[in-house]
């Protein structure tokens, strides 16, 4: 149970700094397209945007997105947490917040591999393929993780539910 709370804590921590920088990205991405990018370093998906054309901006305002989806993916995870420290384990709420993380956490891993190549095409002409664990892969594989525990607890909730009817 230990561990669970030192989770929970990271957790609540990661959520609260994140909060403040919600309003940034909101606030950010619709000032974008009024306000020059030449003056700003920014970096998306190891790609430097110093343009000031309109594919920059849009693929600066869907990573900017993108990270939304993934503090709302976060928010399913801390509502598993609290399930788990009530040690409400398997009700309905903690799998379908186990599907909701794995879809968010999915979409986004998508999203950013697409922003990663299309940057990478535009911006520095280049088309490459690598091999090897990149960050967008490792999304992807935590969101069909959350997706295979959503499954596995279905099962176990039908399980239990089985058992506590036998005598």
């Amino acid at each position: 149970m230990r561990k669970i709370t030192i989770l929970k804590a990271i957790v609540d921590l990661l959520w609260i700094f994140s909060m403040p920088i919600i309003v940034l990205i909101v606030g950010f991405s619709f000032a974008v397209f009024f306000i020059d990018l030449t003056d700003f370093n920014i970096k998306i998906n190891a790609a430097i945007i110093n343009q000031n054309d309109l594919l920059s901006k849009v693929l600066f305002v869907i990573s900017a997105l993108n990270y939304l989806l993934i503090i709302a993916a976060l928010y399913f995870f801390r509502k598993i947490l609290n399930h788990f420290i009530r040690v409400k384990i398997f009700e309905a709420t903690v799998i379908k917040s186990f599907q909701q993380t794995g879809n968010l956490l999915i979409i986004s891993g998508f999203i950013s591999l697409t922003i990663s190549i299309i940057s990478k095409i535009y911006f520095e002409q280049k088309i490459t393929l690598e091999f090897g664990l990149n960050q967008h892969l490792v999304i992807i594989c935590l969101g069909l993780f959350f997706l295979i525990l959503s499954e596995v607890f279905k099962i176990a909730k039908k399980t239990k539910r089985e058992n506590d009817l036998t005598i």
